[in-house]
C-alpha cells in the first residue's frame, strides 16, 4: 500500500480516477531515467542482467541516452550510448534504437574492452494518461567487434565464441 501511495504522489495522478475522465496531456519531458531487466541470449543460453539509463529527449522524434549494463552472472559489463528515433513523437510511441557501446570481459585471464553495435526496436507504454512514468519493452540484436565472448572449459580443447547477441529488455522509467 505504501508503494502505491508513493507512486501516486510521484506520478501526480490518482489511480482511482477513471481513465476516460482524466484530462490528457502529452508533455514530453526532456530527461528521464530508469532501469531495465535484460534477458540476453548468446552461447546457446539466456543470461539475466540489469540496465541503468539516463535519457535526454532533445526533439519530439529523437533522444540520446547513456547506459550501463551488468549481467548477474558476471560474464561482462557494458557502457554505451544510444540514439532513438520515435515514430509519432508522443510519449507512448514505437522507436528504433541504434547504440554503440564497449563491453568489458575476461578471456583466458586477460581483460578486453571491444566495441559493440546494437540495433533495436521497442515501445514506450504509459498506463495512465498523466503519469510521470512509463514502461519500455525492447528487442535488440548486437554485434561485438574484435574479440568475442567465449565459453571455454578448462578440460576442453575447443571453445565456443559469440559475436552476436539478442536481448529482450523490460524497463521502468521516470520523467
Amino acid at each position: 500500500m505504501l508503494l502505491l501511495v508513493c507512486v501516486q504522489s510521484f506520478a501526480g495522478y490518482f489511480i482511482e480516477q477513471s481513465y476516460d475522465e482524466a484530462p490528457a496531456k502529452d508533455s514530453l519531458a526532456s530527461f528521464s531515467f530508469g532501469g531495465e531487466l535484460e534477458l540476453v541470449y548468446y552461447l546457446s543460453s539466456i543470461h539475466l542482467g540489469i540496465l541503468l539509463s539516463g535519457e535526454y529527449r532533445f526533439h519530439k522524434h529523437h533522444s540520446a541516452d547513456l547506459f550501463a549494463v551488468a549481467l548477474f552472472s558476471g560474464d561482462y559489463f557494458e557502457l554505451g550510448a544510444d540514439w532513438r528515433f520515435f515514430f509519432r513523437g508522443s510519449r507512448e510511441d514505437d522507436f528504433l534504437r541504434l547504440g554503440v557501446s564497449f563491453v568489458s570481459f575476461e578471456r583466458y585471464d586477460k581483460s578486453y574492452f571491444p566495441p559493440r553495435i546494437t540495433l533495436g526496436y521497442g515501445r514506450d507504454i504509459t498506463f495512465f494518461k498523466n503519469a510521470s512514468f512509463l514502461c519500455r519493452i525492447e528487442l535488440d540484436a548486437s554485434y561485438i567487434m574484435g574479440r568475442a565472448l567465449v565459453d571455454h572449459k578448462e578440460n576442453d580443447f575447443f571453445g565456443r565464441e559469440a559475436h552476436f547477441t539478442a536481448a529482450l529488455n523490460i524497463g521502468f522509467y521516470l520523467f
